[in-house]
């Protein structure tokens, strides 16, 4: 771990002597986005004077090899997003279709479906079902600093249904929801959580502040409150700095379940050499502990992604992943390849 850890910060280090350096400039995060009402400010295809559309068409091949044996994997996805404007009111639907080769699976659902009514221009209230703010990493696989996330391919945010405040001036941001579940369950691998209110419930609390333009720090609570005993507790939190071409964040987890408990950190170092070609490093952790049990597991990831900008709307990127990983007394070494070509409309 000592090693992984000296690696990128030897990476940051470097990419800061180079930002300085360099005279190209882009642009930085001007403000948080938690608690901002996205819909009226995000892109997409004019349907009318009320309603935009946007979505991406994603495709992976992957190979995961353990040095005994080789598997290899696709996903093909889609993402559609229906943006209205009724203001005060506006409303998302984000539809998603999928075929992964890894659960045999060919499905569509609806991600999310919610509506927002905005008192003023900082403060709105949501309702419907959304996606949950936990974590660094995008729940979609646009906006991504890899092909992965720091814990594997899925992203660790949830869909759920129920309400939440949210407030945001810009340089603060703050949220507070009422959900039917969270998601933390299927984090921790703590079974018994049900996605009911009649049953059980989950409460989640962030703020984000906008230091200044590039350094933003956010930190989230979550307790999750199941049919059983089974409460979960979750503690998320993340530092991310953007001076001009280079972006270096920090992510720490801790869950904190009945009988499991799990914790996790990341670190991720990001540049951009220029409007084709960027290239991520990124480090990760993570450890269970299942009270009683000898599976207790920790893994270390880490990662090299490549990302080329083939045009304004479509990107191929590559990305490479090493693994070792300890279950019990069982420890594994495996090799990760992926390749993606990304379409966004």
């Amino acid at each position: 771990m000592k090693k992984f850890v000296s690696l990128i910060v030897s990476l940051a280090f470097a990419g800061s002597t180079f930002a300085q350096m360099s005279g190209y400039s882009s642009s930085q995060s001007s403000g948080t986005t938690l608690g901002a009402n996205e819909t009226l400010t995000a892109d997409g295809i004019a349907l009318g004077n009320a309603v935009k559309l946007r979505g991406y068409v994603n495709t992976i091949l992957s190979r995961d090899d353990d040095g005994n044996s080789a598997y290899d994997n696709t996903w093909v996805n889609a993402d559609v997003d229906f943006l209205i404007d009724l203001s005060p009111v506006t409303a998302e639907v984000h539809i998603a279709a999928g075929d992964s080769s890894i659960t045999d699976s060919n499905d569509a659902s609806l991600e999310q479906v919610f509506g927002r009514y905005s008192f003023n221009q900082d403060f709105h209230l949501t309702f419907g079902r959304q996606v949950t703010q936990w974590g660094f990493d995008s729940d979609e696989f646009t906006n991504r600093y890899a092909v992965t996330t720091a814990y594997g391919i899925e992203s660790r945010k949830s869909y759920v249904d129920g309400l939440r405040l949210n407030y945001n001036n810009g340089l603060f941001g703050l949220i507070f929801g009422i959900h039917d579940h969270y998601g933390l369950a299927s984090i921790i691998g703590q079974n018994g959580t049900t996605a009911d209110f009649d049953d059980g419930i989950a409460v989640d609390l962030a703020a984000s502040v906008m230091f200044f333009p590039g350094l933003e720090a956010r930190l989230g609570i979550a307790n999750e409150n199941g049919t059983a005993d089974d409460d979960i507790l979750g503690i998320n939190g993340w530092v991310a700095w953007n001076p001009s071409d280079l972006t270096l964040a920090f992510e720490f987890d801790s869950l904190d379940g009945e009988s499991n408990e799990a914790w996790d950190l990341m670190l991720l170092a990001h540049y951009q050499f220029n409007d084709l070609f960027g290239a991520s490093l990124r480090y990760s952790h993570v450890d269970y502990d299942a009270a009683g049990s000898v599976f207790d597991s920790e893994a270390d990831r880490i990662s090299l992604a490549l990302l080329f900008s083939i045009t304004e709307n479509f990107d191929i990127n590559f990305e490479y992943t090493h693994v070792e990983s300890e279950q019990g007394s069982n420890e594994t070494d495996s090799d990760e390849l992926y390749l993606q070509a990304l379409l966004t409309y």
